[in-house]
């Protein structure tokens, strides 16, 4: 029994030590390879931005009691890319992975006249969830003053929209809606 057991002992400590070797060679060569490769993978991104538009001279609703409008796109900035770099590899460098993620501000006019306020929005026909989104409202008195994102972009002659209910939403993300503007419906 002891002729057996030796013999399958020392096979099975070879076994061992090689498959550690392999192991440690495996990292070696990975670590040694990541360090030295600086590829950069950049992800998908926006090709081109049709935003949803207005015609000039359209009618604007004018409205009494509650109602769900879906408003107009009054003014719009240019978008937004913003790239993200981050480590595709383990540790020790290698190739990276660029993102690219989009946003844009932009001004909704809802209707002639002023409101008391606005209590539900829907994207795409879902309710949007407002926390973490810059969104003002502007009731549509005729003293309004212009919103400060549309007046740093347009400069002293940015419109005020006097007289037009309107909400604007600065840089609102848009990677939930396929990088595109969502369709819009407030009440």
């Amino acid at each position: 029994m002891a002729n057996f057991a030796a013999p399958a002992l020392q096979f099975t400590g070879q076994a061992l030590v090689r498959t550690a070797s392999a192991i440690a060679i495996n990292q070696a060569t990975g670590f040694i390879s990541r360090a030295f490769d600086t590829r950069n993978f950049q992800g998908p991104r926006l090709e081109s931005f049709h935003l949803q538009t207005s015609r000039d001279g359209a009618p604007m609703a004018r409205v009494f009691g509650r109602v769900r409008l879906a408003g107009q796109v009054i003014w719009a900035s240019h978008i937004r890319e913003t790239s993200t770099e981050m480590p595709v590899g383990g540790k020790g460098g290698g190739p990276t992975q660029t993102d690219f993620t989009y946003s844009i501000s932009f001004a909704i006019g809802l209707c002639e006249g002023e409101i008391a306020g606005i209590d539900r929005i829907w994207a795409n026909g879902a309710p949007l969830e407002l926390a973490g989104l810059d969104v003002r409202v502007y009731r549509g008195g005729e003293d309004q003053m212009p919103d400060p994102i549309i007046a740093a972009t347009e400069g002293p002659l940015a419109p005020a929209f006097r007289g037009t209910a309107y909400l604007v939403f600065e840089d609102f993300p848009l990677a939930a809606f396929g990088n595109r503007l969502p369709q819009l419906n407030i009440e």
